[in-house]
This record gives C-alpha cells, sequence and structure tokens, in this order.
C-alpha cells in the first residue's frame, strides 16, 4: 500500500469514528495528524494554554480538535496515559468526546554538549470532536446583556450532568474553569481538558498532590492548606462558575442584586416567575457549592435533582386558587430556609394582588397565623434577627412587604466574608461597626491610595490603625477571610500584625497595631530633609529585606505584598522598620490574576507583571530594587519620564559604568563607595527584566545582612 493509499486509508477510518458516536477512541498515526492540521501551522491553531497548543484538523466533511502536548512543563508520559485512562471513561453528551490519541516516538539527532547524539523525540496527542462555538468564558456577562437566562439555565444544568457523570466514574476533574466548558451550536456545554484530572479506585473518595496545579479563583481553598483533591473541589469550582454565569463575575453576590437585576431583564417574559425561582434556587447552590467546609458543599447528583424539581415545585406549590393555600405553600419553603421566595416583588404579585380582592378579615387572619410561624421558626433556629410581624390592621400585603428575615445588611455583610469562620480564629478579633465612628474622620487620616484610606485612633485603650478599603476592590468573602487568618498569625518585629476586622460593612475594614505615621517616604522625599546616614539606611533595607523573605518563604503560606514602596516601610522615632499593608493586593483581587486595571505606583511595579498580569513573588523583588535605589539616592522613583532614576541605573549597569554620581551626597563619602556599589549591584539583579535570574527575598536579605551587621549596634545600645 503506497503512503497516499494509507494516508487516505487512515483518514477514512477517522471520519467513520467521527461519525459514529458509539465508536470506540482510536490510535492515530502522528503523519495523519499532521496531514489534517497542515503540520501544526499556524493558520490552523485555535487554543493555547500553559501544557498544550490545540489545532484545527480537517478530515474528509469533518473537523476535529487536535491537542499537542507540550514537553516543556515536565509533562511524563504516565501523565498522558492518565488523561487518557479518564478520557476513556468519560462519556457524555456533557463532556467532549474524544476521538483519539497518538503516542508517537521518533529519532532525532540532538547537540549533548558538543557530541551529536541520537535522542527519541515523544508526541503525545489528543483528538476530539471540534465544538464551533468556542469556550464559555466568552459568554460571561451580567444580567444586563448576553445569553438569555434560558440559555444560562441550560448552560448550569449542562455542566452538572456532565460533572455527575465524572464523579460516578469516580474521576476528578480538578480544573473546571468557563475557558474548560465549551459550547456547541446549540449552546450545550461539554467540559474538556482532563490535563490535570485523576481517576480514583472505586473505595476512594479523596486524594493528596503536593504540587499547585489549576487555576487560581478556581481551586477549593482546602487544597492551598492541605494539599486535598476530592468530588467536592469540584463542586467548588462548578459554584464559582455557576455565579459567574449569573453574574458576568466571580465573588459572593448578594441574592437581592442578582434577582433584581435578572428582574429587569425578564420584564414582560411569559416564563419570568418560574425563571427567577430558577435563578433564585441557582443563585443559593452557586454559593452552597462554595462553602470553606467541603463537607457542606453539596453533591453533584442533590444539585442535579434541586434544578430538576424547581419548575415543577413552583407551578405547583403556587397554583393553589386562594391566599391561604399559596401562604400555606410559603410556609413549607420558609421552615426549609427558603427565604428567598419571600421578596417583597415576588409576594406582591403572587399573593398581594389576590389578597387586595378578599375579605380582611381572612387577611388578618392569615397575618396573625404567619406571625406565629415566624415566631416558631425563630424559637426552633435560635435566630432572633428574624422580624416577628405584630398582628395590627396593617393588611397581609404590608405585612410581608416589611418581612426583613435574614436581610439586614450587617448581617448579610458578616456571612458574606465568613464571619463564622473568622470568629473561630485564635488571633483575629472582630470588631463593631461603632467602634469606628470616633476614627472615621478627616482629622485621623493618616494616608489615603489605590487601596483606600488609612486612619488612626484610639479602639479601646488601644491604638490602631485602621484601613477602610476602597469600594469594590476586595476579593471574595472567603479569600478574604483566608487572608485575614494567615496574616494574624504573623508576630514579628519588622511587620505591622493585623489585629482584627470589621464585617458590617459592604467592604470590610481592617485593623492593625498602630505602628507610626512615618513612612520611609516622607523621610526621604519631605521637603525638610531629616538627616539618615548610611548605617540608618542599611538597617532599613535589611529589616525590610527580612520581612518580605519572610512571608515569602517561612510563613504558613506564601504572602505576597503587591505593593511594595517606601510609603508602606513605617518608621518609628529610632528609625527602625515595619512593614505595612501585606497582602492588600491579594485582598484587592491582584494575586496571581491577569487583568487590565493596574492598582497601585506604578513606578515601583514589576514590569513583567504589567505586561502579563501575573504577581509573584519575584514582582515584590522588583519592587524592593526600586526602594534599594531610593536609599542610595534619595530620590523618587517615578513613572514620568521612563522612570529616568531607575533606567539610569540599568544603563549604567548595562555598559559596564559605575553610579557613583548618582548616590545621594550625604551618605556618597570616599570610604563607603565600595558598599554603596555593591547595594547598587543589589538592587540591579533585583531590577532585572528576566525574572529567572532576580534573587529571592532570602538571597536579598542575607547579602543585606552581612553589610548592615556592623551598622546593628547603633539600634541595640
Amino acid at each position: 500500500m503506497d503512503s497516499e493509499t494509507s494516508t487516505r486509508h487512515d483518514v477514512d477510518l477517522l471520519e467513520r469514528v467521527l461519525l459514529d458516536r458509539n465508536a470506540e477512541p482510536t490510535n492515530i498515526s502522528l503523519s495523519l495528524l499532521e496531514d489534517i492540521t497542515n503540520s501544526f501551522s499556524d493558520d490552523h491553531q485555535i487554543g493555547s494554554g500553559g501544557f498544550a497548543v490545540v489545532y484545527k484538523g480537517i478530515v474528509g466533511k469533518g473537523v476535529v480538535a487536535v491537542k499537542k502536548l507540550s514537553k516543556t512543563f515536565g509533562l511524563h508520559e504516565d501523565k498522558f496515559h492518565k488523561e487518557v485512562e479518564c478520557l476513556m471513561k468519560a462519556k457524555h453528551k456533557n463532556i467532549v468526546r474524544f476521538v483519539g490519541y497518538c503516542s508517537d516516538a521518533q529519532g532525532r539527532i540532538a547537540d549533548n554538549k558538543g557530541k551529536f547524539v541520537m535522542a527519541d523525540i515523544r508526541n503525545l496527542l489528543l483528538c476530539f470532536e471540534y465544538v464551533p462555538n468556542g469556550s464559555l468564558d466568552k459568554y460571561i456577562t451580567d444580567a444586563s446583556c448576553g445569553l438569555e437566562w434560558r440559555e444560562r439555565y441550560g448552560i448550569i444544568k449542562g455542566m452538572c450532568e456532565g460533572l455527575l457523570h465524572l464523579h460516578e466514574k469516580h474521576i476528578l476533574h480538578l480544573d473546571l474553569k468557563p475557558s474548560n466548558i465549551l459550547v456547541d451550536d446549540q449552546m450545550i456545554p461539554k467540559i474538556t481538558d482532563f490535563g490535570l484530572s485523576r481517576c480514583l479506585d472505586k473505595e476512594q473518595t479523596r486524594d493528596i498532590t503536593s504540587k499547585l496545579y489549576g487555576s487560581l479563583g478556581y481551586l477549593a481553598p482546602e487544597f492551598f492548606f492541605s494539599g486535598e483533591v476530592a468530588f467536592a473541589s469540584d463542586i467548588y469550582s462548578l459554584g464559582v462558575i455557576i455565579v459567574e454565569i449569573l453574574t458576568g463575575k466571580k465573588g459572593y453576590p448578594e441574592d437581592e442584586n442578582v434577582v433584581e437585576n435578572w428582574m429587569n431583564r425578564l420584564e414582560g417574559s411569559d416564563q419570568r416567575d418560574t425563571q427567577l425561582e430558577q435563578i433564585r434556587v441557582c443563585i443559593k447552590i452557586g454559593i452552597e457549592c462554595m462553602d470553606l467546609d467541603p463537607k457542606k458543599r453539596p453533591v453533584a447528583h442533590h444539585i442535579i435533582d434541586r434544578l430538576d424539581k424547581t419548575a415543577s415545585t413552583i407551578e405547583t406549590g403556587i397554583s393553589g386558587s386562594s391566599v391561604e393555600q399559596k401562604v400555606s405553600f410559603l410556609k413549607d419553603q420558609y421552615f426549609q430556609g427558603e427565604s428567598a421566595k419571600l421578596s417583597p416583588e415576588y409576594l406582591r404579585k403572587d399573593i398581594g394582588e389576590q389578597a387586595e380582592t378578599e375579605q380582611q378579615g381572612q387577611e388578618d387572619a392569615l397575618g396573625d397565623q404567619w406571625s406565629l410561624w415566624e415566631a416558631e421558626y425563630a424559637k426552633q433556629n435560635g435566630t432572633p434577627e428574624v422580624a416577628i410581624i405584630s398582628s395590627t390592621n396593617s393588611g397581609l400585603l404590608n405585612r410581608l412587604n416589611n418581612l426583613d428575615i435574614f436581610n439586614k445588611k450587617a448581617q448579610r455583610n458578616y456571612i458574606k466574608y465568613c464571619g463564622p469562620m473568622l470568629e473561630k480564629a485564635l488571633f483575629v478579633k472582630l470588631f463593631k461597626m461603632g467602634e469606628f465612628k470616633s476614627i472615621l474622620k478627616d482629622e485621623y487620616l493618616l494616608r489615603k491610595d489605590d487601596f483606600g484610606e488609612v486612619y488612626k485612633g484610639m479602639m479601646g485603650n488601644c491604638m490602631v490603625t485602621v484601613r477602610k478599603p476602597s469600594d469594590g476592590n476586595m476579593l471574595n468573602g472567603k479569600g478574604f477571610a483566608h487572608e485575614v487568618i494567615i496574616q494574624s498569625k504573623i508576630i514579628r518585629r519588622n511587620i505591622v500584625r493585623i489585629l482584627g476586622c470589621c464585617l458590617e460593612s459592604d467592604v470590610p475594614m481592617l485593623v492593625y497595631e498602630y505602628f507610626s505615621k512615618v513612612c520611609l517616604d516622607d523621610v526621604l522625599h519631605s521637603k525638610d530633609k531629616v538627616p539618615l546616614d548610611l548605617g540608618m539606611r542599611l538597617i532599613i533595607a535589611a529589616e525590610s529585606a527580612r520581612g518580605l523573605a519572610y512571608m515569602h518563604s517561612h510563613a504558613y503560606t506564601t504572602i505576597l505584598h503587591g505593593n511594595f514602596t517606601p510609603g508602606n516601610v513605617l518608621l518609628d522615632e529610632d528609625y527602625w522598620p515595619k512593614i505595612s499593608d501585606f497582602g492588600i493586593s491579594r485582598m484587592a483581587g491582584k494575586y496571581y490574576e491577569h487583568t487590565q486595571r493596574i492598582i497601585g505606583d506604578i513606578a515601583y511595579m514589576d514590569p513583567v507583571y504589567l505586561q502579563t498580569g501575573c504577581l509573584t513573588e519575584q514582582s515584590d523583588v522588583y519592587s524592593f530594587g526600586v526602594v534599594i535605589l531610593e536609599l542610595l539616592t534619595r530620590k523618587k522613583a517615578t513613572h514620568a519620564d521612563n522612570n529616568s532614576m531607575v533606567r539610569k541605573f540599568l544603563e549604567n549597569h548595562w555598559q559596564g559604568r559605575k553610579s557613583t554620581e548618582l548616590f545621594d551626597e550625604e551618605i556618597a563619602v570616599t570610604e563607603d563607595l565600595d558598599l554603596l556599589h555593591c547595594l547598587a549591584e543589589i538592587a540591579v539583579k533585583c531590577l532585572n527584566f528576566d525574572v529567572d535570574l532576580r534573587p529571592t527575598m532570602t538571597e536579598v536579605a542575607e547579602r543585606l545582612s552581612v553589610l548592615s551587621k556592623p551598622h546593628e549596634q547603633w539600634f541595640t545600645n
């Protein structure tokens, strides 16, 4: 059989497999995959990620997607085999269909230390059905535009059914996110990308991993602390996606806001009531899926049951011909915790209009009965916040409209930002909003930046600083709570300690120990310059480096600063430094997130972060390098004029010149020039555009410790 005939035969075979949905995935030759993708040409590329590139392949009259796995990320063949194992088991309408695979080794001549040797090059490829409408992330919008609710509900239900199938097959996906949900021309969702998936044994319910893989923002929080992955890990990711489909963004939304936004969108729809109830159920499911406690998250088949029952329950339960029947139904729902059904808009349409036509006596009697139900519920659940409706003649509709069950703003925010979890933390104090009235005044404002405002004041008998973040900057509730708990455990002489927070406001306020209102920026750049000798500057640099190094390498978990500037280095009367505002960038959503919104002072920001939106430890290293240059020159880094101070140091370094003329005259004495050049060298290494060539903060701290050692006695005397 000649080559052309063989290729035609292989194409026909692959086309038959593609057309027969019951056909098993098949082994596909590398030459065929090269042929149908035009040798993996750029014009056939339809997607890429950290582990693979995806190409469109033309197979007769059909189309496939060919995933070519990268070998540059330590992907071993056994990992490829595990992915194939998962794909072979996963056959469902809501999972992208697996068509075939290729594991091909070819001998290639390679240069090995000057000697040419024959090496085996392994090509690992997967072939799938082609899904024409791309991934779900292209369709994520808020309720004001984009997909209709019917399509969104279908996508949510389809995702849940696909995930249920995986879990029934004992498969953990472990990388659920909108970009890994494809949608076909009928808007049917299909779960894809099983590169991180694991097949569990039948008796196995969880697994442990020591490596961080997946997409931050969708990974379950327990993964960061224990490395544990289980079915509940996928459920957490599912919850984040459901909320995104409902609202257009990740996070913990206010139920009322979500419903109100969709009420506006659905105005005039014949199915408005049923669809609003579906929305309420979906938002509740999404939030439950994101519960911090994996044991409290629902399982996939329970989610499907609730989605299936939603429409029929509403139609059956609200179909009674009298107010008594409708209120009775809502009473049952109320005692089951379905308080979202008691919104004024819902009740006004479904009960109020009918109640207005019935006798006042009947209405009052029903209102009295409702009050008794409330009292009974409050007694059973120990919930004093439930408003008890008095048996006055205000009318059933008014009493229902005034009902405020679990709806007080402070209570909502307390739950939203995980108050119960923070209450259990040993080193976190939860403050009441009333305690801040005497502090949040203009005369006590210390500073204001892109992250919010910082105030100084007395809290009881203790002097504190309070950070009031800007509206909308906070991370989701669980992320915020984790960050506070992690930082509360850090008690270091060079880091400002967090004492607690207030959860009653729309954006939580953070309370820190009061250390000083003077910062390094004030000392270096104020009009009335304070004398600052070289020894003081070395101590400030060394202690700041130790603080950053500890948070990067020695804390409970890696904590990034994300906004390290002279304004965040506080100094006491002896110029002893403490770093403040650790992790504010994480709470503001900058941590490992790709975003076009830049928060903070751009003059100190890593150029790699500005290009990619990915914040890492090396981003803090770059910022630290800029601060060292300010200590050397007493000149302020500015983004204007391409940050000339930083640029001049780097140009001198590239051209092999010393930067003596840039040093501050106060410290540029002949006997200290060698030491100053050492400092400049450390700074330049921190500023390297190649992040892999930058030192770690631990290495920087060790080097600065050696340089500052002779000057430390000044602080201990």
